[in-house]
């Protein structure tokens, strides 16, 4: 029998040419992609046939398909996948695929850093998760550690027995030939489970008390109900517990929430009281919008009699729709009506079954299925469309359309948040328009180009993801369409009218897939119906061929209109990219979405555009030229950033030193004029072939080499091999040598040297002639930064607060280093000389603290991390010197915000008070009571305006006569309240900053603990000691 795998059927001559060892990666950085690279090079020069895989392109089924297989995973935040892992991490959890990888090979290279407390988590349930699957592990797990070497860890993993380990695994994957398709093969198909994705259930119960109400009892059927049914329930809540608001604000996308509450005469119980009021204070209108959350509510009475229970019914019911307005408020949306049952008179279960199966239909239609095999008799899957409507004649079109197909049409307004709303949920837009047939637009049609036009640049920065069908609508009131000379003529004015607005989408960067009109006077169910049909032909067909009914599509501005027929639209090969740069003062036609062409890269298609609106600088007396500067930015949160997370962490896009710039245009022989003009990568083969972006184009040159192109260090390995072509005899040749001489190359490549792009090259006599295109391709991408965020969303949900410190330091002394490369050959004679050494400043930090002005906009992405509030209302300290103060400035933005009781310490650090003392003002304004050392300070409870019970600052550079201390000296000072605040009381503790900090807080912390180390490591797995730690 054939495989289930259509992918498994390989010719046996084709075998020896495919890839015997595949190489995954997981990354957010980079480094575990670098690092598969690596290996696929040493692989070759081991004449083992490897390939590099992105593990965002993870199928269950081409991944057992692989005989040998190498994972290089990263671990992300507090323990999690990557970013492009999640899916494989998920199937690979999942225990129904057991058994589903036997007869593969593996070996896992885990990346982490040791000051998480989950350290290399994804390496070890990688290997773990490997094993149980089927899969024989070839060679020892490796650990990389990135808070020390981990490229060192890296070398030593491979050196000590990988290339041994999979010479003998590609030995006896040969030996075995390709896998048996033929009926007489003993070996059985292994099916596999696909990744299927489920909206989460939760759900919230308040009952009036303890003694009356029903609520809890109602719960209860529904949960032994849900299970019944085979749905899982993700949570139960209590909506008389603080944490339920915590609870509604981390409510997962497309989750479902149930909530069923008790009523009585005088209004809905306490605990819905109380939701209600935490919901208007700290959730924005909109806020849970972005989420698509669901509701159902089951409103439950207690009445003693049929006849109280009739007269009431109205008002009870009424009382119950508080939940749903305030979800609605929300951005939550209502599933169906408010159920309603009245426990003391009416059948329970009946009521509880339908609130049930509403609940399973709502899971059912929300599941996704991520791999698998395909029957080959799969049922046909009605597309779903939103159609987004400017006018009310567009709205009674959207209606019909509903009518047609009912149950995959949904309509609503149009309008930049609805547009928005719709690019990130991928979702396919038909945007109706209304016109009039004399070729005018309507007043909401009109207004909606104008905000179009002056959309924001984080509005449309998230349009560019938009694929939409414009429909033209109109309602003629003289005679009937088809009795007119040309029905065809009056169908193209409709749709010219349109175009305004289609063109104002498109020069977001929106696509436009076609263009259609309808004449709700001629419009009958077949012509609808038909339109509907023509409508998902467009968008089954590829980005760019646009299908058009009635009309053609605008494809851009400055584009005139082309009618196009339907037709199956082509598969894209793979192109190879070159350069295109418009000519001065001229632009480039906006593009379709594109693939990133590495992880790098694909932060910069996914990240939001933010307006910085405040830099300041907080050193009472800074020294930038000296390295001392330390800013408080403030950054608007908008589009995906809005929502963000307390102590989360927010990944920025650095720019380039301009100088850096100045000295690269030179390199690749164009000036400062050039950097407005427009680029843009096309296929060198032509329109039929699709290629991979370094970066979003088009773009000016400007922006590419200032953001996407990494100018702060020396050329890549791959970036060499790539240029050496089309380098002068001379600099080609000292290229060669050093792609030969790896020890030569990672010299001028290592950190102490701080090399730039520019003065690489000059060290090799190369001061022009670098083609442009090549170098664009081919340069390190440049890494965002993370910066851990310090502001609160209760206080500040509308902006986020980084705290940012000047990174510097003295540059050795590199004479030694130019001597042994001249010697070796990979240096001209003399190159080094006349070399100025100069202190390192950093990219990042050296352009946020000097040159990063309000106004501007960056690139930025936010996330969760494990400095979290516990829920629990606990001792809470904080440790942290310079910069590593800015979570716990958010922590008591919050606390100030929440009902936090008990005791809130500060332990913060800094050179001198009149100088470096960051948020002084701000950080004793927020202090209850002084730091008296007073062991009293243990039973001292905070109070709501002033939330940090004490402060405990340390200077390590006080001034003449005073003794210098560090904020480990302060912890052991405070030892007697430390050890009852974390023994006692069941306190939790969270550091953040440098490592040398964090580590000797932690050193004092097993002197004061009791248990000693051991007591620290197991509050740290426990998650009641979390360390962010760096440098």
């Amino acid at each position: 029998q054939d495989s289930i795998f259509p992918s498994r059927r390989i010719e046996l001559a084709r075998f020896g040419a495919m890839a015997e060892v595949n190489i995954y990666f997981g990354s957010q950085s980079g480094t575990a992609e670098c690092f598969s690279e690596e290996l696929k090079e040493e692989a070759a020069a081991n004449g083992i046939n490897a390939e590099v895989i992105d593990l965002m392109r993870f199928t269950p089924e081409d991944f057992a398909d692989c005989r040998i297989a190498v994972l290089v995973v990263s671990t992300y935040g507090d323990g999690e996948p990557t970013d492009n892992a999640v899916a494989f991490h998920r199937w690979a959890s999942d225990p129904r695929n057991d058994g589903a990888l036997k007869g593969q090979r593996f070996s896992v290279m885990g990346l982490g850093d040791m000051n998480y407390s989950k350290f290399n988590n994804m390496g070890q349930m990688s290997d773990q998760n490997l094993e149980r699957l089927g899969a024989t592990r070839i060679y020892q797990r490796g650990v990389g550690d990135d808070s020390q070497d981990i490229a060192a860890d890296f070398a030593k993993w491979k050196s000590s027995g990988l290339w041994k380990a999979l010479e003998k695994a590609v030995a006896e994957v040969r030996l075995e030939g390709p896998r048996a398709q033929s009926g007489h093969s003993d070996a059985k198909p292994v099916s596999l489970a696909p990744v299927v994705v489920k909206p989460e259930l939760h759900v919230f119960f308040a009952q009036e008390s303890e003694t009356d109400g029903a609520a809890k009892d109602v719960c209860d059927e529904f949960i032994e109900c849900a299970k019944a049914s085979g749905i899982e329930v993700s949570l139960i809540q209590s909506l008389s517990e603080r944490k339920a608001i915590e609870a509604v604000k981390k409510l997962p996308k497309k989750a479902l929430s149930v909530v069923i509450a008790d009523v009585g005469p005088d209004g809905p119980c306490s605990g819905v009281r109380k939701l209600v009021r935490n919901m208007q204070l700290e959730l924005d209108t909109d806020a849970l919008k972005e989420k698509d959350i669901g509701l159902l509510m089951l409103t439950v009475a207690s009445s003693k009699c049929n006849n109280s229970a009739a007269s009431l019914k109205s008002s009870l019911q009424g009382h119950g729709e508080a939940i749903p307005k305030a979800f609605e408020r929300a951005g939550v949306k209502l599933v169906e009506a408010s159920a309603y049952v009245d426990a003391g008179v009416e059948d329970v279960k009946s009521v509880v079954k339908k609130v049930c199966a509403a609940t399973a239909t709502y899971i059912e239609q929300g599941t996704k299925t991520i791999g698998g095999a395909v029957s080959e008799a799969a049922p046909a899957v009605v597309q779903k469309f939103r159609v987004l409507c400017a006018g009310a004649e567009a709205k009674e079109a959207a209606e019909a359309i509903a009518n047609i197909r009912p149950g995959s049409i949904t309509s609503e307004d149009a309008s930049l948040s609805t547009l928005a709303n719709a690019a990130q949920q991928k979702s396919q837009v038909i945007l109706a328009v209304e016109c009039g047939a004399d070729g005018s637009l309507s007043d909401a049609s009109r207004g909606l180009a104008a905000q179009l036009s002056a959309a924001p640049m984080a509005i449309k920065a998230q349009l560019r993801q938009l694929r939409f069908a414009v429909l033209a609508v109109a309602a003629t009131d003289y005679g009937n369409a088809g009795e007119r000379a040309s029905a065809s003529a009056a169908l193209a004015e409709l749709t010219r009218a349109a175009a305004p607005v289609c063109q104002a989408l498109s020069k977001t960067g929106a696509s436009c897939i076609a263009s259609h009109s309808v004449d709700l006077q001629d419009a009958d169910e077949a012509k609808l119906a038909d339109l509907c049909s023509t409508i998902e032909r467009g968008f089954s067909a590829s980005v760019g061929q646009a299908i058009s009914g009635n009309l053609p599509t605008p494809a851009r501005e400055g584009q005139g209109y082309k009618v196009s027929t339907p037709a199956p639209a082509p598969v894209a090969s793979a192109g190879t990219p070159v350069l295109k740069m418009a000519v001065r003062g001229a632009t480039l036609p906006a593009e379709p979405e594109s693939e990133a062409s590495d992880v790098l890269a694909r932060f910069y298609f996914d990240a939001q555009q933010a307006k910085v609106v405040k830099v300041r600088e907080l050193r009472q007396q800074p020294n930038p030229a000296d390295g001392l500067s330390t800013v408080e930015v403030e950054i608007e949160a908008a589009g995906d950033l809005k929502g963000y997370s307390l102590g989360g962490t927010m990944s920025m896009l650095p720019q380039n030193d301009p100088q850096d710039v100045s000295e690269v245009l030179k390199l690749i022989g164009l000036s400062e004029a050039d950097l407005e003009r427009h680029i843009t990568f096309a296929a060198a083969e032509g329109a039929s072939a699709k290629v991979k972006k370094p970066f979003p184009t088009p773009c000016k040159l400007g922006d590419a080499l200032l953001c996407y192109c990494d100018l702060a260090r020396a050329p890549s390995k791959k970036m060499l091999s790539a240029l050496q072509p089309k380098l002068a005899s001379s600099a080609g040749e000292l290229v060669g040598k050093l792609l030969a001489d790896t020890e030569a190359l990672k010299l001028l490549q290592s950190a102490p040297l701080c090399c730039k792009m520019h003065e690489f090259w000059h060290l090799l006599g190369v001061t022009s002639g670098l083609d442009p295109g090549d170098f664009l391709l081919h340069c390190p991408r440049q890494k965002a930064r993370e910066f851990t965020i310090a502001s609160s969303p209760k206080a500040s949900p509308d902006r986020i607060t980084l705290c940012v410190s000047l990174t510097s330091h003295a540059t050795e002394d590199m004479a030694t280093v130019f001597e042994k490369l001249e010697k070796c050959g990979c240096l001209p004679a003399a190159s080094g000389n006349g070399v100025c050494r100069r202190p390192f400043f950093g990219m990042a930090s050296g352009w946020l603290t000097s040159r990063l002005k309000t106004g501007d906009v960056v690139l930025a992405k936010q996330r969760p991390s494990p400095l979290q509030l516990p829920s629990k209302d606990v001792p809470i300290i904080m440790i942290g010197a310079g910069a590593g103060v800015a979570p716990f400035r958010g922590f008591w933005e919050e606390l100030r915000k929440g009902p936090q009781t008990a005791p809130a310490a500060l332990f913060f650090g800094c050179r001198h008070p009149e100088q470096d003392w960051l948020f002084k003002d701000e950080m004793n304004a927020v202090v209850k009571l002084g730091a008296s050392g007073c062991n009293a300070l243990a039973r001292v409870q905070v109070g709501p305006k002033r939330p940090l019970t004490c402060l405990f600052p340390a200077f390590s550079r006080p001034g003449e006569g005073k003794q210098k201390q560090y904020v480990q000296d302060s912890l052991r000072a405070q030892k007697v309240s430390v050890k009852h605040w974390v023994e006692k009381m069941g306190g939790c503790i969270f550091i953040c900053g440098s490592s040398a900090m964090g580590n000797g807080a932690l050193d004092v912390l097993a002197e004061v603990l009791e248990g000693g180390r051991e007591c620290v490591d197991k509050l740290r797995q426990e998650g009641r000691i979390v360390a962010e730690m760096w440098g």
